[in-house]
């Protein structure tokens, strides 16, 4: 700890004998021991991303829950769909750090416990997409069983890659100008739509759908779920990162800015629990700098991974006042809902040519239109299943050798969460934008673009293969996009 601000580092770079990673295993056994009714225990902490009963692994009939009110307060509270989601979870992430280094401190560890994050996109580390070894192996120093080691998770545990290179891809987050979301149809904003308290469902940013997305859904189990995603010890390290990334978005680019609304800034307080168990609370203006208090903490390496480069799409750089005001028109659309199975799918559209807002928009720039293929209305339960997505791909065509058709990922990540119609989701499902518009402009150029048809292919991510003995796969689970729509912004 220098000057009193704690340093998370990358676990993956932690020096031989670093023990780090053992202190967390011994303070996640000892919250792991706690009632769960206790703020500072294992399963108390991960319910407040999200809880329900039915689908708790570990719940017993000698659980002592809190009381109804204390529920509905401090439980099930994680924003998702929601310019909420980066500050909320930044919030979630330094109360649980600092439970976690008061446990370690109390079984007579280092005062200045940092918790580490997983950069699964370092393109430096062949290693990078697997989980640390500390994750992996069953047993600790000693011969207890390892707390770090999640025997549900459906991927990671055998050493196996859990993700491709397009679900950990950080271009189309990094290189997305402005924090918030356009309007309906254009930018996803690389924080999220504006939203009140938002607990899932609705439109993700680009941050959110990935990496965030992709990565829960590709180690699946426990990380598939909101109500259980907390109970995985590797679902703090990849917070970690994603909230890391947050800083190297702020750094990579002067133009690149936190919302300044009110709204945003001091409309919302969240209440966590600290140390000792007490109550707090924080509003997304208290954590926009981590090393100032109460944060006090910085990452090892917030450097550019992009190299500072723009996005190619942009062209001449914009104002973000214009990101702002920019009204997307839609411009074609399905014309009705994309069944998901597992299978490839192929839905197909008709585009026309602006004749709107975005026309108009496109007149008065001097960069060529951004345009987003829009995944409305995402519905389905079960486990999530990653999809990539390629426009106008051959029939019969093995996509890996089309790579230069492929638009973007498709999460499933939150799905079944809000596709469930309760007090707080209105079933609606989840909706994904995929920037499409050098793609679309590669098309044109080479003839292969006939408005009248627009196909969209989702093809299923295979999970990348174990090197060692592994339950087989549980099917994909069906989901349907209700509508696939094409928007110039």
């Amino acid at each position: 700890m220098a000057n009193g601000i704690r340093v998370r580092k990358d676990v993956w770079k932690l020096a031989a004998g670093d023990p780090t990673l053992q202190w967390y295993a011994k303070a996640v056994a000892e919250m792991q021991r706690r009632p769960i009714a206790d703020p500072t225990s294992w399963r108390y902490q991960a319910a407040i991303h999200g809880y329900v009963r039915a689908a708790d692994p570990n719940k017993s009939p000698g659980d002592r829950l809190p009381s109804a009110a204390t529920q509905r307060r401090f439980w099930s509270q994680c924003q998702h769909g929601s310019w909420y989601f980066l500050s909320w979870h930044r919030m979630y992430l330094f109360y649980f750090e600092r439970i976690v280094a008061a446990a370690v401190a109390g079984l007579g560890g280092p005062a200045d416990w940092a918790l580490p994050y997983w950069n699964y996109s370092d393109p430096s580390n062949p290693n990078a997409r697997r989980l640390p070894p500390a994750f992996r192996t069953a047993r600790m120093r000693g011969g207890a069983n390892n707390p770090l080691r999640i025997a549900d998770r459906d991927a990671g545990n055998a050493g196996e890659e859990v993700a491709g290179g397009v679900q950990v891809d950080l271009r189309p987050s990094l290189t997305e100008p402005s924090f918030v979301a356009q309007a309906l149809g254009g930018s996803p904003g690389f924080g999220g739509p504006r939203t009140l308290f938002q607990h899932g469902g609705g439109r993700k940013g680009a941050l959110e759908r990935l990496p965030h997305d992709s990565i829960h859904g590709a180690i699946g189990g426990w990380m598939g779920s909101f109500e259980t995603a907390g109970l995985d010890p590797i679902f703090w390290l990849h917070h970690a990162n994603i909230d890391r990334l947050w800083a190297v978005w702020r750094a990579r680019l002067g133009t690149h800015r936190d919302p300044t609304d009110a709204p945003w800034l001091t409309g919302l307080s969240f209440r966590f629990h600290d140390a000792a168990g007490g109550v707090a609370s924080l509003s997304s203006s208290q954590v926009v700098d981590t090393t100032a208090p109460p944060l006090g903490y910085r990452y090892e390496d917030v450097s550019d991974p992009l190299g500072g480069a723009a996005p190619a799409a942009l062209g001449v750089a914009r104002s973000l006042e214009m990101e702002r005001e920019t009204t997307p028109e839609m411009v074609g659309a399905t014309e009705g809902p994309v069944p998901l199975t597992g299978q490839s799918t192929t839905a197909r559209l008709a585009v026309g040519t602006p004749t709107g807002p975005a026309r108009l928009a496109a007149e008065a720039a001097a960069a060529p239109p951004r345009i987003y293929l829009n995944l409305e209305n995402i519905t389905g339960s079960g486990k999530p299943t990653d999809y990539a997505v390629y426009l106008n791909l051959p029939p019969g065509a093995d996509p890996e050798q089309h790579g230069d058709l492929f638009a973007g990922v498709l999460p499933t990540f939150g799905v079944a969460e809000a596709s469930r119609a309760d007090r707080r989701h209105s079933g609606g499902g989840v909706h994904h934008a995929l920037e499409v518009g050098d793609l679309v402009r590669r098309l044109q150029g080479r003839n292969d673009w006939d408005p009248s048809d627009l196909r969209v292919t989702f093809v299923p991510l295979r999970r990348p293969a174990p090197s060692g003995p592994t339950p087989a796969p549980a099917a994909p689970s069906p989901m349907q996009v209700g509508r696939v729509s094409l928007y110039y912004a």
